[in-house]
């Protein structure tokens, strides 16, 4: 292996590292997204437009899940970063690739939870510097914690650059095609969970009409993102100006 490979492992595990300490270090940016996180990969190893597609199609695949008090959802962050260097590195396919995500968010996600479970030691350390009065003890056990977020990023994907590209191009190669084609497809359906997941979230009785308008447009209009979103603004605007006025002056 050569040193141009210990380069971009080394660069995918940092940029993947400061993705991942965003959530929890240094903001809240939202750099941790798969859409940001793929464009960066695709910056550092020379294929921003194979960075965008993965990392745009994982983005739909995560769109309504949020972290919700102890719940840890799979790590969207690492899982977008790894299979975007994965494909560009081995030329897979970047349908298969945003399918592969899934396992490895979903181990990404262990990471974490383990990484909680160590911090809980570390709590009961800082409870006592809390007692003692020892503040600088406790601000050092907090960038401490803080820097463990950049490892359980930088690791995993400088480990899966460095020794798996090589694994993974043996891996395509043997893949039948059938595999292939489902994996495809597959990806194609997970957008359309992510989707439905924020629907769930956002589901109002009130508002289904114009969920049910954009869809038709959507489907048999065939027009552009933008203008269903410009028809989307324009319908909200005059539900605001039109529906809620008459229900304030019924109030």
């Amino acid at each position: 292996m050569g040193n141009g490979l210990l380069i971009k492992a080394l660069l995918v595990g940092l940029v993947t590292g400061l993705c991942e300490w965003d959530i929890f270090g240094w903001g809240e940016l939202m750099t941790e997204r798969p859409l940001v996180v793929g464009f960066l990969i695709g910056i550092v190893l020379g294929d921003i437009k194979t960075g965008l597609i993965v990392g745009g199609t994982i983005e739909f695949m995560y769109l309504g899940v949020t972290y919700v008090g102890a719940a840890i959802p799979p790590d969207a962050t690492t899982g977008a970063a790894i299979s975007t260097a994965l494909a560009i590195m081995s030329g897979m396919d970047a349908k298969v690739a945003s399918a592969m995500a899934v396992p490895v968010a979903v181990a990404g996600g262990f990471l974490s939870m383990l990484m909680w479970t160590i911090y809980i030691g570390i709590m009961h350390k800082g409870d006592k510097a809390a007692a003692a009065g020892n503040y600088r003890s406790i601000e050092k056990m907090i960038y401490l914690c803080s820097f463990g977020f950049f490892l359980i990023g930088f690791i995993p994907a400088f480990l899966a650059v460095y020794f798996g590209v090589d694994a993974v191009k043996g891996l395509v190669a043997l893949i039948p095609e059938k595999v292939m084609l489902s994996l495809q497809v597959a990806s194609g359906m997970l957008p359309a969970v992510g989707f439905a997941m924020l629907f769930s979230m956002m589901y109002d009785k009130k508002l289904l009409p114009f969920f049910i308008i954009g869809f038709a447009m959507a489907a048999f209009l065939k027009i552009s993102l933008i203008a269903a979103a410009l028809f989307g603004l324009a319908g909200a605007l005059l539900y605001v100006q039109f529906v809620r006025a008459d229900d304030n002056k019924a109030a």
